[in-house]
């Protein structure tokens, strides 16, 4: 599929400060600021070359047009598809021991909330608990890896399978090492988020106790030693109530930390008082929620994230969510959820397979939900679309065009990554 003018078969991010991709049938969100997803102009030009310096998308022209020279590293694509690589803006990708029995459980009819009870979240927690530092890191690399395969370059990584002040903040290290970590295969860029309040611990002296700690001890340390970029809860009645939830985000706003929020996954709530109190980046899950939930979210632009691969293996349905948000002509991301006990995948191309052929979704628009809303999702105004002044995030796909995308499953449709214009990955 693609020439390389160097041979560079080494593909571990020490690129050209000058990159031209040529031959490529560019296909992009074209836009820079959030728009609704109707609005979304989209880039779709064969033939095109992708000028890089250092590392940053500096023009998109005619490949006949692009520069040449010995400071130039040049890769021909050859027609095939690129895109912007993927943004994963919903993921609880540290966490140790895995929940396989609790989902074919829940395969023959036990119910999330009677796995809440004797398992659940807080089974992995104790799995967590158990584990060595050094486990959980090299089990964060393996999955950030697989994100990687998968085309994916920007990774939101919450905390959450700590519940206590101590393993918090010990997960929140791991995580922010493994961010560091770019010398040892470590090519995807990290975003943590704090999630303690992700599951009451069954150790606390109270749910009080808990929710103190978090907000007098937790939350302070963890700004102090710049730790997370975002603040999250799982507002839901099997784990924080609306009212306590405004407690932590009152705290975490004070000390000016982004806001994230669980919402609507289980059940409905008045959980809207938290959207019109303070300003969310995103707020996500929403399969119970209500148009006048939705309306508050886009009046503050905050962006609503599905996350079909959840939804599916719960028995919910996003579709209504879906039809909601484009009657209001809204826009949304979509992210994997991945963690292991209710969406146990890491990869957005099954994501798409089930929020199409399950949910009804349109292709272009979970394209558009897994790059450019993604990106928003996270505060990111960088990556997400191919254009001028944009990270050169990009992916270069082994398909005819993205009608291929949920069409063509099981089968991973990457073949190569760059990162900040810089090739460190090839199937």
């Amino acid at each position: 599929m693609m020439n390389n003018n160097n041979n560079d078969k080494t593909y571990k991010g020490i690129g050209s400060k000058k990159t031209v991709i040529l031959g490529a049938h560019v296909v992009s969100p074209s836009a820079m600021e959030l728009l609704p997803m109707e609005d979304m102009p989209m880039l779709d030009k064969r033939d095109q070359a992708i000028v890089i310096e250092e590392g940053v998308i500096k023009d998109i022209v005619p490949s006949s047009e692009a520069p040449h020279g010995y400071e130039w590293e040049t890769y021909d694509v050859r027609g095939a598809v690129v895109v912007p690589a993927l943004t994963e803006c919903h993921t609880h990708a540290i966490f140790a021991g895995d929940r396989a029995s609790e989902f074919h459980a829940r395969i023959q009819g036990e119910t999330y909330h009677d796995q809440q009870k004797k398992g659940g979240i807080n089974a992995t927690v104790s799995a967590t608990r158990d584990a060595t530092d050094e486990a959980l890191l090299n089990n964060l690399k393996r999955w950030l890896g697989v994100f990687l395969d998968q085309g994916t370059t920007v990774v939101e990584v919450k905390s959450g399978y700590g519940l206590s002040h101590d393993q918090e903040i010990r997960l929140l290290r791991i995580i922010n090492k493994a961010k560091a970590d770019k010398q040892h295969g470590v090519e995807v860029e990290v975003v943590p988020t704090y999630l303690g309040a992700h599951a009451v611990p069954r150790d606390a002296k109270s749910r009080g106790d808990y929710i103190e700690e978090m907000i007098v001890k937790t939350l302070p340390m963890v700004k102090h030693e710049d730790l997370a970029e975002f603040v999250d809860v799982f507002v839901a009645s099997v784990a924080y109530s609306v009212e306590e939830a405004d407690i932590i985000y009152n705290a975490a706003h004070k000390l000016g930390f982004k806001l994230k929020a669980h919402l609507w996954e289980l059940e409905h709530d008045n959980s809207r008082e938290l959207l019109e109190k303070y300003s969310f980046v995103s707020v996500d899950h929403l399969e119970f929620a209500q148009k006048e939930d939705l309306e508050v979210a886009f009046a503050r632009r905050t962006v609503p994230v599905l996350l079909p691969l959840t939804a599916w293996h719960l028995g919910y349905n996003i579709r209504r969510t879906y039809e909601v948000i484009k009657e209001l002509k809204g826009y949304f991301a979509i992210s994997t959820d991945f963690n292991p006990g209710t969406s146990f995948s890491p990869s957005l191309w099954q994501a798409f397979t089930v929020a199409h052929i399950e949910f009804g979704l349109p292709i272009e628009e979970l394209f558009f939900a897994s790059t450019f809303y993604a990106a928003k999702a996270l505060g990111l105004n960088d990556v997400g679309a191919i254009v001028p002044g944009n990270k050169a995030d990009l992916v270069v796909l082994n398909v005819p065009s993205l009608d291929w995308l949920g069409y063509l499953h099981g089968i991973n449709p990457v073949y190569m990554v760059f990162k900040n214009g810089s090739p460190v990955h090839k199937r």
